[in-house]
């Protein structure tokens, strides 16, 4: 009898953890996700910094590694940016008529799952917003 309590109690204490893990983890993303949505530009920032300091970690890069790699990818940016810039308006007139057509072709209630689609698929037919105008990362994107 003893032994089905204990096992009744670890049960009862795993799925506890469990449980509180589980919703835990729920509000934490929640958060990340809302602080994302209100302020973009510090998101792709703190996202940049992350991937940034994942590669330093996985290659094992000595400090001043870390630092030519950090230039590198500055650099690469600062190349892209007048691209995208002179591009994205393209690409998302494209991607909006893209959307448009298939809107369209939909009857009234596919037109609302459509739009509850792409709501939870965003990276199916992105718009896309510029980036920003100045790298306003460089100090805050050091490796250090």
């Amino acid at each position: 009898m003893k032994t089905i309590k204990v096992i009744g109690a670890l049960v009862l204490i795993f799925v506890a953890g469990f449980s509180g893990g589980v919703v835990a983890t729920r509000l934490i993303v929640r958060q990340m996700v809302r602080d994302a949505r209100r302020n973009p530009e510090r998101a792709v920032i703190t996202v940049r910094t992350n991937i940034e300091q994942n590669l330093f970690r996985t290659l094992r890069l000595a400090p001043d590694q870390q630092k030519q790699v950090h230039e590198i990818l500055k650099e690469s940016r600062d190349r892209r940016r007048p691209i995208i810039e002179e591009y994205q308006p393209q690409l998302d007139a494209i991607t909006f008529e893209t959307r448009s057509n298939i809107f369209a072709t939909l009857k009234p209630d596919q037109q609302q799952r459509f739009k509850v689609f792409l709501s939870e698929n965003r990276q199916f037919l992105p718009l896309r917003e510029l980036p920003p105008k100045k790298d306003q990362s460089s100090n805050t994107n050091s490796p250090h």
